[in-house]
């Protein structure tokens, strides 16, 4: 582009054909050299005004008097996206906008015709698919179609034509999408020779010829024809709207309807045209050809534009495979495929991804509803970039959330390539500004973050629903019960109907599955969605209806296979852990004999099979009534003791069953290393418990010499894996991905299998959430990025997950989905079928009986999913809207009742009147009025004497950056019994000692009573604020 020079007479010649096609703003931005910010300021006025004209005129005057060297050069690189432009200003001045108004005149000769019989809406879609007109001129027009009707919207439509492309590209894609629609005569009227069979074969389009279009692939009828006599869709198809490689062995022109369009006037065609048209106004042809030839002859010749919008890109775009799914390619890495800073790729959508965004392109709430792999996330920077460039007035400020905070890096990453021309910001929990958003409102475009960072933010009203004009929600499906997005719902939904607020943002929700609930039956089934959407304030799903035989083209579906789980013919290790359980509940039910409010629940609501998610949900129980009803420290110590030993027991049977004695006893010693680590404090209780696990271990050890004891489904599954991974007719670059239920499964699962196919070369790790607590194997957000990046580069072939790879993480190329003894609900089982995406793809469900039967469940409520979708189609709007309002009229209700509640909840807090007390050996630590809460969610102790009770190890994983000012440094541990307290956090060097509520027992100094909460919200207790300088000035007195 440096290289071309502006023509100074050709610019001043056409000057005014620039005033009537540039957008301004979008080329101002781009001339930062000759542009000052006050000046783009004023022109952004302007053209905000709907003063486009003016402010075009305002942008040439300030580059002519500009003193700029390089101002023409830099001119025409503000101008890329304007090819046509460019064209004339770098040529000699010639027939060039000559030729342009005359295909303009020629079109307007017969508009009203056009307006009368022809569909707008058919001719857009088409239009836009052949890259002929822009986004906004598509979205203004489907607008007018909707609002006004087809005759009003046409005259728009008419001044799109020319605005983007050149004639011989814009005339001929006109005539063809009307050929297309039927409108046979009409396009014989305008140019008879452009259905002559030897420029485009056969008229009946059902019926082509046996050659291969060379036009754009946008021609779907064609392209669908290929695909269908080839049985698969060709993976070399470019971009719909780039074109097809033309066969050599036939003539260029043979298909090309624009290949007749390469004239530099129309004086060849226009004799014949004129002879052959249909005279509608009765006026004679020498009468027409004078008007239209005088016309062109004058500069006073001007179109009424009502938008001068021209979308960005070129029409050199992506690869198809860009927009396959939700996932990019990893050849994207390579150097040669990475995009050039500031440059806009085209964002060219498939017609069903078209259909998908198109009621949200229209400015309404929706929810999409696509399969996974469908590209939602390329509908969702089509919808984003078609509403910033839109052309009503006001701010446009972008908000996407997704609800894990790899699945927003991976997202704002998207954002960053391919919108490079707005400002993307992305805002992580761990963000030292996650609490002030508002700081940041200004200068964006579109932010990036979880649901609960914008929910804080609007508690703490830094910022309002209405500074944003678009929210979209990936992974919509969450909108229900207490969950962020729903919280952040019901506030919007609040500020609508409670608060009369008019301006709040556009909502759209994407989801590969919207789920059922708990739904018995179909009716049941369509409540639940509707309760779904109405939470997301919307009446409409868009699913792919129009075009579902091309997307089932791009879905791959995985061929499902069920293996039922062989157990042990004689389990040793189950016998030994069961036993062990025994031995513990008999110390467990000789310490509550005489407890009153424990008797019956240890004794008779005792679950029988301790090898039962129902037993360790019974031993919390007993814990927490201990913790609290118990008045003898030492016996409510052994009680919690105990629990903690029959769930640590719980978890290991589950392990047993699905993977070897040697990963059993990795995980006991993982477990009980910290009491290990403490036996100078225990109580000889405690030490006849670490006595029983301590013979346990002994005695897996020797079991785990035997070889009847391993465990014959891991060696299913490891030959499964070997056998697929290194199969020859496979892709080498394919991952597997294998889903388990708990952390503790995911992380020996891991290491056995990287144990066992090192020797392949196939390298294993694990993958799971965050930590929720300190004992728990989660993961830090780092080492989850991480995983994922060498996971999609292939240094690791296998990925053993939690439920935290179901959702929306973006997995490449992984054709091998084996849920191992896991089967989730009919969301999480699309969702995870759905992981497995690439062609030729396999999903393995292995478990025991009761697995299979849930799996076999969840596949039945998936079914009813659909049709319960089918049904909420068919349903009256006006019926559908009101069932909408009930659903939300009842969701305000609810949500006037917490607040309710919560407001008494407050009035009746006392303050200072408690103290805290280990929740462990319930040894007093401090009192209430010693506590202070910074930031509305850091408790910190500051009572000096609180050093004296703890003792400190090093954080395992110490965050390096700080977190509103605070860093991690050191665990807190009562010095009594060893419980985890909490955390010190440095906040300049200061040392700020920060206590979870879950560790205490709250004690009420006016009554005695003790109760435990999980959540410092929930203490009946005022604690008193105070902000981060009072704090240190307390613990320096």
């Amino acid at each position: 582009m440096g290289t071309l020079q502006v023509n100074l007479q050709a610019y001043k010649l056409y000057k005014y054909h620039l005033v009537h096609y540039l957008r301004p703003v979008d080329v101002a931005l781009r001339l930062p050299d000759i542009v000052t910010p006050e000046q783009k300021m004023e022109i952004s006025r302007l053209e905000n005004a709907g003063n486009v004209r003016q402010a075009t005129e305002k942008l040439l005057e300030i580059i002519e008097r500009s003193d700029h060297l390089g101002k023409w050069p830099s001119f025409l690189n503000a101008l890329k996206e304007y090819p046509r432009l460019i064209k004339i200003l770098t040529s000699e001045p010639a027939s060039e906008v000559e030729h342009q108004e005359y295909h303009v005149k020629w079109i307007h000769i017969f508009a009203p015709d056009l307006q009368e019989v022809v569909n707008a809406h058919e001719i857009v879609m088409h239009l836009k698919s052949e890259d002929v007109i822009s986004e906004i001129d598509e979205q203004e027009i489907l607008h007018k179609v909707d609002s006004s009707g087809n005759q009003a919207a046409f005259p728009l439509l008419l001044e799109a034509l020319p605005r983007r492309q050149e004639p011989h590209v814009w005339f001929p894609a006109f005539l063809w999408s009307l050929l297309k629609s039927g409108h046979h005569e009409l396009v014989y009227a305008i140019d008879p020779d452009f259905i002559s069979a030897h420029k485009l074969g056969p008229i009946d389009m059902d019926e082509p010829s046996g050659s291969g279009a060379s036009w754009n692939a946008g021609h779907s009828e064609e392209i669908e024809m290929v695909m269908e006599d080839s049985g698969e869709p060709d993976s070399s198809i470019g971009d719909l709207a780039a074109p097809l490689p033309s066969n050599p062995q036939h003539d260029a022109t043979e298909y090309s309807p624009a290949s007749c369009y390469h004239s530099n006037s129309l004086t060849e065609v226009k004799g014949d045209l004129l002879q052959n048209m249909n005279i509608l106004d009765g006026k004679k042809i020498g009468d027409l050809e004078k008007d239209l030839t005088r016309d062109l002859q004058t500069e006073s010749f001007e179109l009424n534009l009502s938008t001068e919008d021209e979308a960005a890109g070129s029409h050199q775009s992506e690869s198809e495979n860009e927009f396959a799914s939700d996932y990019e390619s990893s050849d994207e890495e390579k150097p040669e495929c990475k995009q050039k800073e500031h440059s806009s790729p085209l964002l060219n959508l498939r017609n069903y991804q078209l259909e998908l965004a198109e009621y949200a392109l229209r400015g309404n709430n929706t929810i999409i509803c696509a399969e996974t792999g469908s590209g939602k996330t390329w509908v969702a920077l089509y919808i984003v970039k078609n509403h910033l460039e839109s052309a009503s007035p006001g701010k446009k400020l972008v908000v996407f959330m997704a609800r894990t905070n790899p699945l927003i890096k991976q997202q704002h990453q998207r954002f960053v390539k391919y919108l490079p021309n707005y400002t993307t910001k992305l805002i992580t929990g761990d963000s030292e500004h996650s609490t002030q958003l508002d700081i940041f409102l200004p200068d964006c475009d579109i932010i990036c973050f979880t649901p609960q960072i914008l929910f804080n933010n609007l508690e703490k009203q830094n910022v309002s629903l209405s500074d944003f004009s678009l929210m979209i929600l990936d992974e919509c499906h969450h909108t229900k019960k207490d969950e962020a997005y729903n919280r952040l719902m019901r506030k919007y939904l609040m500020a609508k109907v409670k608060n009369n607020v008019q301006i709040l943002p556009q909502i759209v929700g994407m989801t590969a599955s919207i789920g059922v609930g708990k739904s018995t039956s179909d009716d049941e089934a369509v409540d639940y969605i509707i309760s779904v959407m109405a939470n997301l304030d919307t009446c409409k799903l868009s699913t792919v209806e129009k075009y579902r035989e091309e997307i089932e083209k791009y879905i791959s579906r995985p061929k499902e296979d069920k293996i039922k789980m062989k157990d042990r013919p004689d389990d040793l290790c189950k016998k030994r852990i069961l036993q062990a359980m025994i031995d513990v509940q008999e110390k467990l039910q000789d310490a509550c004999l005489f407890e009153e409010s424990l008797v019956d629940l240890v004794q008779s609501k005792r679950p029988r099979d301790l090898n039962s998610q129902q037993y360790t949900h019974w031993a919390k129980n007993v814990e927490r009534t201990a913790a609290s009803e118990v008045e003898n420290p030492e016996t409510s110590r052994l009680i919690i003791s105990c629990v903690k030993y029959l769930a640590t027991f719980n978890e290991a049977l589950e392990l047993n069953s699905l993977l070897g004695i040697s990963d059993v006893c990795r995980f006991l010693a993982r477990k009980f290393n910290p009491e290990k680590e403490q036996q100078s404090k225990h109580t000889p209780e405690e030490r006849e418990l670490f006595q029983i696990i301590s013979k346990v271990q002994k005695n897996l050890g020797e079991y785990n010499k035997s070889e009847d004891q391993k465990n014959p489904n891991l060696e299913i599954m490891s030959k499964l894996l070997r056998d697929m991974l290194l199969d020859e007719n496979q892709d080498q670059e394919s991952r597997a991905l294998v889903f388990v239920k708990a952390r503790a499964t995911c992380t020996s699962l891991a290491d056995y299998l990287n144990n066992v196919l090192c020797n392949d070369n196939l390298r294993v790790h694990k993958l799971t959430g965050k930590a929720a607590t300190p004992g728990d194997e989660g993961m830090t957000e780092a080492e989850q990025t991480d995983t994922l990046a060498k996971f999609a580069s292939g240094e690791y072939a296998v990925l053993v997950s939690t439920s935290v790879g179901g959702e929306g993480i973006d997995i490449p190329d992984c054709n091998i989905v084996i849920n191992y003894n896991y089967a989730g609900n009919e969301i999480t089982k699309i969702q995870m079928t759905g992981r497995g995406r690439k062609k030729g793809g396999k999903n393995i469900v292995m478990g025991y009986e009761k697995t299979l039967d849930v799996d076999k469940l969840s596949t039945y409520k998936g079914a009813m999913m659909y049709r319960a979708m089918e049904s909420i189609k068919k349903i009256d709007p006006r019926s559908l809207q009101r069932k909408v309002k009930l659903f939300q009229k009842e969701e305000i209700s609810k949500q006037e009742f917490r607040d309710r509640v919560l407001e008494k909840q407050i009035c009746m807090k006392k303050k200072g009147q408690f103290k805290l007390c280990c929740y462990k050996c319930s040894v007093e630590v401090i009192d209430g009025e010693d506590l202070r809460v910074l930031k509305g969610t850091y408790h910190v102790v500051i009572d000096k004497e609180f050093k004296t009770l703890i003792v400190t190890k090093p954080h395992k994983k110490p965050n390096q950056k700080k977190i509103e000012g605070l860093q991690k440094a050191e665990k807190i541990y009562c010095k009594k019994c060893g419980m985890d307290w909490g955390i010190y956090f440095i906040y300049n060097t200061l040392p700020l000692p920060t206590i979870k509520c879950e560790s205490f027992k709250i004690r009420n100094t006016e009554d005695g009573k003790i109760s435990t909460y999980k959540k410092w919200l929930n203490v009946p207790f005022v604690i008193e604020a105070c902000e981060l300088s009072e704090i240190v000035d307390l613990l320096e007195e």
